[in-house]
C-alpha cells in the first residue's frame, strides 16, 4: 500500500541503453544510465542491486515499480517487463506500464512545438509517436516507408515544424526531406534526449498515481504487459487499401 513516503523503481531495457532509478516522493534519489548495447540480461539485476544499497534502501521499502513497456527490442522489453512483474508480485506492489515512446518525449511533451518521438525499429521501419502540449496526436505505431510522411502530411498539415528525438532520427530526417517537411534537432548527437530516463518514468508513474490514487491501494494488481506495436500482414494490407 502507497503511504506517506512513496518510493519508486523505475527501469528501462527496451532499447539499446538500461536505466534504473528511485524516486522518493516525485524527487529524483539516484539514477544509473549504462549505454551497453542490449546486454540486459547479464547487467539489469547487478545495477538494479547497486542502486537498492547505494540508497541503502530495502526493497520491501518500494511503493510501486514503474517500467517501459515498448515499444522497442522485443528481447529488451521481455526482460524488464518480466523483471518488474516478478519484483512487484513479490513485493506486494502495484507495477504501471508506461511507453517507452511517451517517456522518452516526456521532458519535451509539454512545448508548444510538437514533439516526435521515433525508435530504429530495424529494416527502415520506425516505432512512433507524436506530442503537443501534453496530448497525444499519435498513438504509439509503427510506420513502414513512407507511412510516417503521409500520415504527417495528411493528417498534420497545420504543424509548422516537428522537433525529432530518438534513434530514429537518421531516418526520419531522409524521409522528412524527401518530403518537404520541416523539423528541429538538437546539435549535440550523442544527447541524452535521444534515450529513456528512467527518471521520467517515474514521474510519469508518480502522475499516473495522483491520477487514480485508488488503483495502487491494493498492492500487486495486474502485471504490466508489452507492447510490441508489431503490424500485421492483414493491418498493412487494409492500411494500403484505405490510402488508395
Amino acid at each position: 500500500m502507497i503511504g506517506n513516503s512513496q518510493y519508486i523503481l523505475a527501469l528501462d531495457t527496451s532499447g539499446p541503453s538500461l536505466a534504473v532509478a528511485v524516486l522518493k516522493n516525485e524527487v529524483l534519489l539516484a539514477e544509473k544510465f549504462l549505454n551497453i548495447s542490449n546486454q540486459h540480461s547479464v547487467n539489469l539485476l547487478p545495477v538494479l542491486d547497486g542502486l537498492i544499497q547505494e540508497l541503502d534502501l530495502a526493497y520491501n521499502e518500494l511503493s510501486a515499480v514503474a517500467v517501459a513497456v515498448g515499444p522497442g527490442s522485443f528481447t529488451g522489453i521481455r526482460i524488464g517487463v518480466s523483471t518488474a512483474n516478478t519484483l512487484a508480485y513479490g513485493l506486494n506492489v502495484p507495477v504501471l506500464g508506461i511507453s517507452s515512446l511517451e517517456a522518452l518525449a516526456y521532458p519535451y511533451i509539454n512545448l508548444s512545438t510538437a514533439v516526435l518521438a521515433l525508435f530504429d525499429a530495424r529494416g527502415g521501419r520506425l516505432y512512433g509517436a507524436l506530442f503537443k502540449q501534453g496530448k497525444r496526436l499519435i498513438s504509439d505505431r509503427q510506420f513502414v516507408k513512407q507511412e510516417l510522411p503521409i500520415l504527417l502530411q495528411e493528417k498534420y498539415s497545420e504543424l509548422d515544424n516537428f522537433f525529432l528525438i530518438g534513434d530514429g532520427f537518421p531516418i526520419a530526417e531522409q524521409l522528412l526531406q524527401e518530403n518537404g517537411l520541416q523539423y528541429l534537432r538538437s546539435d549535440n548527437m550523442f544527447n541524452r534526449q535521444d534515450y529513456i530516463s528512467a527518471a521520467n518514468l517515474g514521474l510519469i508513474a508518480f502522475k499516473e498515481i495522483r491520477r487514480n490514487p485508488d488503483l495502487f491501494q491494493g498492492g500487486y494488481q495486474e502485471p504490466a504487459r508489452p507492447n510490441y506495436c508489431v503490424i500485421t500482414q492483414a493491418e498493412r494490407n487494409l492500411a494500403q487499401k484505405e490510402n488508395q
